[in-house]
């Protein structure tokens, strides 16, 4: 899968986050209503970037990274910590799983992950 499919992919399921999703009063901050239609709209978007057959030059398959997160990583944590393995969240971030708890908690305003 190229970077411009996967772009494609993360920008509609961006767009359907803020039509849909942003004022649902069901949709917890950290992950994906799976009753709404809309959030297995997303999940079936994103499933060809979940696959297994990564490869060492897809950058979500990095080596250990520190420092400030991008928003393409908060947008990865945010529809995937719940859904996936926090291992292959690990993998997919570069983050260790240590990091990726404090993130989510930041995210979630405090509260532990």
């Amino acid at each position: 899968m190229t970077k411009e499919e996967k772009l494609r992919i993360r920008m509609q399921v961006s767009e359907i986050l803020d039509r849909h999703c942003r004022w649902c009063q069901h949709k917890s901050y950290v992950s994906v209503c799976r009753q709404c239609p809309y959030g297995q709209q997303m999940q079936e978007l994103s499933m060809p970037l979940w696959g297994s057959d990564a490869d060492d030059d897809d950058p979500y398959f990095r080596a250990t990274r520190t420092g400030s997160w991008e928003p393409e990583d908060d947008f990865y944590l945010i529809n995937h910590y719940g859904v996936q393995p926090i291992e292959v969240i690990s993998a997919r971030t570069g983050r260790s799983i240590q990091s990726i708890h404090k993130r989510i908690a930041k995210l979630k305003g405090g509260e532990p992950a």
